[in-house]
């Protein structure tokens, strides 16, 4: 693995085991519950991430389709959606692509991880930069999971 990647590789990593944790003893219908109006659910976080995950790895050149890309391709928030995926099954498709996504990112050439993107992030237009952009992005996310779930009035996530 390149050394510059390592990192981001093991921080992708605690991301995708929150993530899951961050579900434990969720139902479908809590995963679907807003603390208010003007917040997302849990369901929709789980979404956007997944979308954000499949976005990278079609960045990093793998053939790979978003299968709820349905849901949130069009939408602009969660209240443009009016229906949703089964928690089970994008969880399901959440612990599938991470095994896809680490196994890319493990196998990154320098000549990939230093080629340009086709956008601009904070800090660049390398894929470098897109890759640690896009690991605090969701981190981010993954923190709103937890917050999310301690309001429903679950426990806090744990390692």
């Amino acid at each position: 693995m390149n050394a510059a990647i390592k990192p981001l590789v093991t921080i992708y990593n605690v991301n995708s085991y929150l993530l899951i944790n961050s579900f434990k003893d969720v139902t479908e219908e809590l995963s679907l519950k807003r603390p208010n109006k003007r917040t997302n659910s849990m369901m929709f976080l789980l979404l956007h991430t997944i979308d954000a995950r499949y976005f990278l790895l079609k960045e990093l050149g793998e053939k790979i389709k978003n299968p709820f890309g349905k849901y949130v391709d069009w939408a602009n928030t969660i209240d443009d959606i009016k229906k949703f995926p089964k928690l089970k099954k994008v969880l399901a498709e959440w612990k599938k692509t991470d095994i896809i996504f680490q196994t890319k990112l493990s196998r990154l050439s320098q000549k990939k991880i230093d080629a340009d993107t086709t956008m601009e992030f904070p800090g660049g237009k390398k894929t470098l930069t897109m890759i640690a952009f896009l690991a605090e992005h969701e981190a981010y996310h993954v923190g709103q999971l937890a917050f999310v779930r301690k309001f429903l009035g679950l426990k806090a996530v744990t390692f």
